[in-house]
Order: structure tokens, then sequence, then C-alpha cells
């Protein structure tokens, strides 16, 4: 008799790191960049994080023509909900959840907690000195690759050479980003039950047709960015036994498998390939990951079958983290 067959799922992953974009600004203020003096990589999977990392911060004001921002002052601002970041300037924290500056900024304060500069006047340079940030990002955040940590600007400043003061504190969004690389990087396991037929010695092909007893499992998927979900076998689709021959048709055992809506069998054993997009990463608050099916049916049946303890064959599925912007499917669910 021809006793269980079974399917393994093999898995190869990589980490990649990504570009960072660029951010326009365009009204009356100052922006900023933060941009460290070498490249700082924030894994999503490691257990530390980054802790009190030192970036230099440059401001740089609005002007049109010989009117010009001359003295800034700003807190840095997050939303509601936001992981808890800390941003230090000379040992105190100058960010803030939005509608939770307290009395920060206000025009010509030297307190702490906030930023000051002056600029000075319309012929000085329109990019100031470098502010030291120190900042911390918790471990294990659901940040996706290829971005950097943005942060509002809550300010108020005074203008010169005909530009009007702004005295009431106004939020200019995504005004300071920080050159944080996050990596492209991915965890892919099997879950779910062995993807086994059990015993079918005595099964007829017309008895598997009617009744192929098909079973699904799943690739969990938890990534910072795209990827690449490709399925191969090792045996061409077909159940064998060691030392046993494939191309005899009483020593093999056809199968489907089918993942991310292609299917492949004896008859057509090209490997399959997806592009995904990023699947968040499992564990982290918000996201679960993405549980990806994967479902086998068995073509035939065990009777005219070489009785052996076991069938089985390989599927080889290897997940791939991406370079952005590259765009994706959904695949698969929470």
């Amino acid at each position: 008799m021809i006793m269980h067959r079974w399917i393994a799922i093999l898995f190869a992953t990589l980490f990649l790191f990504a570009a960072q974009p660029a951010f326009a600004v365009t009204s009356c203020g100052v922006t900023g960049s933060a941009q460290a003096s070498s490249a700082i990589t924030y894994d999503p999977f490691g257990p530390n994080g980054l802790q009190q990392v030192t970036i230099p911060l440059v401001l740089t004001r609005f002007a049109s023509g010989s009117a010009k921002t001359q003295t800034v002052n700003f807190v840095l601002t997050k939303p509601v909900g936001s992981p808890a970041y800390q941003v230090l300037y000379n040992g105190i924290s100058v960010l803030y959840t939005e509608g939770a500056t307290g009395s920060h900024p206000a025009i010509g304060s030297q307190l702490s907690g906030e930023i000051n500069y002056n600029f000075g006047g319309a012929s000085a340079p329109d990019q100031s000195t470098a502010f030291n940030l120190v900042v911390t990002v918790p471990a294990n955040l659901d940040l996706s690759s290829g971005q950097p940590i943005r942060f509002d600007i809550l300010y108020v400043c005074n203008g010169t050479g005909g530009m009007r003061d702004v005295t009431i504190p106004t939020t200019l969004a995504n005004a300071v980003q920080i050159n944080v690389n996050v990596l492209s990087a991915l965890q892919a396991s099997y879950v779910g039950p062995a993807l086994d037929f059990g015993e079918i010695g005595t099964k007829l092909d017309s008895q598997v047709a009617s009744d192929p007893g098909s079973r699904t499992g799943y690739i969990r998927v938890a990534s910072s960015g795209p990827y690449s979900v490709d399925m191969r076998s090792e045996k061409g689709y077909k159940l064998g036994f060691p030392g046993g021959n494939l191309g005899l048709l009483a020593q093999s055992v056809a199968y489907q498998a089918s993942l991310l809506g292609q299917t492949r069998s004896p008859a057509d054993v090209s490997a399959t390939h997806q592009v995904c997009s990023r699947a968040g990463l499992a564990g982290t608050v918000g996201s679960q990951g993405m549980r990806i099916p994967l479902t086998v049916t068995l073509l035939q049946g065990g009777v005219g079958k070489l009785p052996a303890s076991s069938y089985q064959d390989n599927l080889i599925v290897t997940v791939t983290p991406l370079f952005d912007p590259q765009v994706g499917a959904t695949c698969g669910a929470p």
C-alpha cells in the first residue's frame, strides 16, 4: 500500500537597503533637514531600535526676493497615536504631540523646550547653523522601508524685507525629515496544517477527480516594504519515493499547487512569480502581517502505483524583500 504523501515548504529570505525620496516646501516660515554624517539604518525586526542617535538639523528659511524670514521659534510635532519617538535639543525634548505643546512656541522666546534662531537680514545666508538633535526610535515599529521619519513644524516667526510676521503658531506639515533608512526586511514562515494527502493507495483516479481532497496551508509574511513571492517544485509537481523514477507512471503521483492566483502542475512546471505590497510587521501595534494561502490538490489516485512508505515532494517558496518604490498587489489577508 502507498502510505502518506506530503509536501515540504522551504524558504529563502534577503535583507535590502532602501533609498529616500525628496521633499518639497513652498510657504512662509522654515523647513529643515536632519541629515546624519553617515548612514543610519533601522531594522524593524531588531530588538533595540535606535538609541539617542545625534543628527544635525539645518533650517532653511522661506524667502521671496528680499522678503525673508528673519527669526523663528518652533517645535516639532507628531500626530496623536504616533510611536514614542524622542527628539532632544540641549537635553530637553522639542517633540510634542499635536495639541499638547503647552505655551510653545512663542515669538522671541528663549525658553528651553523649543528652538529659536535668528537668520539675520536679507543678505545673510538662508540656511541656519546646525542644531544637534538627539533622536531615539523605539524597537519594532511598523515603519515603511524607503521612507524617512517626518515631523511637522509648529512655528512663529518675524519677517524682514516686507515679509509679514506670523504670530499665531502655525503648522507646516512634514517640514522636517530625519534620514533614518528603514531596512526593507521581512520574515516568512509556513503556518497551518501539514500538506498531507493521507493514505490514497486504494483510491482510483476517478475517485480523486470527484473528491481530490485539497489541502490548504498559509505562508505568513511580515515585511517593512514590498516583496516578491516565487514558487517552484523540486520534483515537477509529482510525489515520488526515494530511489523511485518520476518518469514512470507507476512510481509518481501527480498533484497541483495554487499560490497567489497561479496554479502549477506536471503540465506546467514553470516557477510562479508575484510582486506584493508591504505586509506590515506581525506583532506590532496595528499590524499582523499577511497570511497567503497555498493550496495543493491531488490529481491521481494510488491504485496501480508501486507501494512505498512515503511519496513526497518539496515546494520551494522564495520570499524576497524589494527596494521601494516598487508597486505590488495586496497579497493574502491579516
